[in-house]
């Protein structure tokens, strides 16, 4: 006995109409740490990792990519994340508050014969490890966590009117960077966009470099740190023997001919949906 064609018929638009459905994106779901790695980037992860609670004496973190992986010690969550992630601590939003207050040490090893992995040049080896870690942190500290576009306050660094007060560096000379420690910025044939990074990281905020200078420089940049060493507190006042006689980082960055305007802009930021302490090693 034949089917009837109407029911044929109905057969494949149901058919059809589940199959769309399935295909459809979850606007509700959150996104579970780690993003989908590049099509050029080896699909694996570190074949040994141990997460320990800091020692609470050692009051210092570090963050280093080595050539067998990657090494943090008293780094706390948020911390970890901007090193996963590639985002600054202003760009890391919600979270529990253990997150910015227990700090772990973190030793993670790539396989020795990983060949995919030593295959990739530095820079892509450093993405693939931010990547390996996004993974670690999901398994580890039950990480979830989505992005979003979102307007934040920001800064525009800019020239004075009067023009800078600090001069090209020597092109001949190797290496550069900035280094940064107690309010005392030491700029060594660095550029100006390097500059406005640090010092989104000592503002808390996107820095916008506007200056329009390709150049690389050398400055020094002194000023009183809101919090910390060289604070002004009584207790580092003391312990430092310095009056907190320095001016404000904006005072400071006027006196190399350089300024900064307060402005709104649209930056990605990470959303923490879920974090759990890791248990044992």
């Amino acid at each position: 006995m034949g089917v009837p064609d109407a029911i044929i018929t109905l057969a494949r638009v149901l058919f059809v109409f589940t199959v769309g459905l399935s295909l459809l994106p979850s606007d509700c779901a959150s996104q579970t740490a780690p993003e989908p790695a590049a099509d050029s980037q080896p699909a694996s992860n570190f074949e040994a990792a141990s997460v320990k609670l800091s020692n609470p004496d050692k009051n210092f973190s570090t963050f280093n990519f080595v050539p067998s992986g990657l090494e943090i010690t008293g780094g706390t969550l948020r911390k970890i994340m901007e090193t996963a992630y590639d985002v600054r601590t202003f760009q890391i939003l919600g979270g529990p508050a253990w997150m910015d207050a227990d700090r772990y040490d973190i030793i993670a090893k790539n396989a020795h014969d990983d060949a995919a992995l030593q295959s990739l040049s530095q820079q892509d080896r450093i993405k693939e490890t931010r990547r390996r870690l996004q993974m670690l942190l999901a398994q580890r500290f039950q990480l979830k966590m989505h992005r979003e576009t979102r307007d934040l306050s920001e800064y525009s660094l800019g020239i004075a009117k009067k023009g800078i007060k600090f001069r090209e560096a020597d092109t001949g000379r190797p290496g550069g960077g900035t280094s940064t420690n107690c309010g005392v910025m030491k700029g060594t044939a660095t550029t100006m966009t390097n500059l406005a990074v640090v010092l989104s990281r000592q503002l808390n905020r996107p820095v916008i470099d506007n200056t329009h200078l390709t150049g690389r420089y050398d400055f020094e940049l002194v000023w009183l740190p809101d919090v910390g060493c060289g604070s002004g507190s009584a207790e580092t006042t003391e312990a430092s023997g310095e009056a907190p006689d320095r001016p404000s980082i904006f005072t400071a960055l006027q006196e190399l001919g350089l300024k900064l305007d307060a402005t709104k802009g649209s930056a990605e930021v990470v959303v923490v949906d879920h974090a759990e302490k890791p248990e044992g090693n």
